[in-house]
């Protein structure tokens, strides 16, 4: 089966969910935050969410990981945690590893920060999906 989605962020500024859903769009993935603290949350989340729960769009999260260990990615699981907190998702959360200096720790370190991550959100109850670009 085939879908159409996309992913967004404060990055795309505010969003008329409605529209949207009227050009097709079958599911959303927001980006929940990044990093290590609580005040990386993405600014459009609580905004989004809202939107696209109004418009009926099934959704999904991601977290946008500067983890470098995988203590670190614990780190950042325990804050994802706080802010998805309360919210209910019918498609994944993602642990999005992109940055250079992460990928260039090697696969290694990268699949034990996937693997500390994803068990943390798991133990908490969520689908989890790694997500990684080379």
């Amino acid at each position: 089966m085939e879908m159409k989605g996309i992913d967004v962020s404060v990055h795309n500024g505010a969003i008329d969910w409605n529209k949207v859903k009227a050009a097709g769009i079958q599911f959303a993935i927001l980006r929940a935050g990044y990093g290590r603290v609580a005040s990386q949350k993405d600014k459009q989340f609580e905004n989004n969410y809202a939107g696209v729960k109004a418009a009926e769009i099934p959704v999904g999260a991601y977290w946008y990981s500067y983890a470098i260990t995988p203590d670190e990615a614990r780190l950042e699981a325990q804050v994802c945690l706080e802010i998805l907190k309360g919210n209910q998702f019918e498609f994944p959360i993602f642990f999005d590893q992109e940055e250079k200096k992460t990928l260039d720790t090697g696969n290694a370190n990268c699949s034990a920060m996937i693997h500390a991550f994803c068990e943390v959100l798991e133990k908490a109850g969520y689908w989890i999906l790694p997500c990684q670009y080379r």
